[in-house]
């Protein structure tokens, strides 16, 4: 059965994008070092359009067979130049369809790495296993945040860890 996490970084007042920026600019150097060395874990990844587009040079600069990248996007031909199969695809299928593709693909662990739509999407479909949110001691005010609507999910904490003197690693189970 493959796991399925959502990894997200947030200010302290839950907010995943400073003001109507873009990204995650504001995460400490301490959150990119776990998160770069997290995605190790996984063989595969899901996040949006949008997030693809503002992260578009890191991805393309590490594109590997053995970690699939999914882009769900609204058109998926607008990225038909940028499709390398079993590494970068773009699809429009819907979260439990691409799952599931996945799974028959032999996938184990998948990573859901926003932006808030597309952890809305999961979350709300429950397909969600697991939380793991660092928290940056920022206060925005404004911004996106992590869910984009009404959502009633139970989660049990599962370990907390000090990434840096301020910056706080929290590992959740989905009930």
């Amino acid at each position: 059965m493959m796991q399925v996490i959502a990894i997200a970084v947030m200010s302290l007042d839950g907010y995943i994008t400073r003001h109507n920026e873009e990204g995650v600019a504001f995460a400490s150097l301490a959150d990119q070092r776990f998160f770069r060395a997290a995605l190790t874990e996984f063989d595969c990844c899901v996040f949006g359009a949008n997030t693809f587009e503002i992260s578009q040079t890191e991805i393309l600069r590490h594109l590997a067979p053995e970690r699939l990248r999914i882009v769900l996007t609204r058109s998926p031909e607008k990225y038909s130049a940028f499709h390398h199969l079993d590494a970068l695809e773009f699809t429009d299928a819907p979260p439990e369809v691409v799952l599931a593709d996945l799974r028959q693909r032999g996938k184990q662990r998948c990573a859901i790495l926003g932006g808030s739509e597309m952890y809305t999407m999961f979350f709300e479909r429950h397909l969600v296993d697991e939380l793991w949110l660092t928290i940056e001691p920022r206060l925005f005010g404004a911004g996106k945040r992590l869910i984009g609507g009404r959502l009633d999910a139970s989660l049990r904490l599962m370990t907390h860890v000090l990434l840096a003197e301020n910056t706080l690693l929290l590992t959740y189970a989905v009930n």
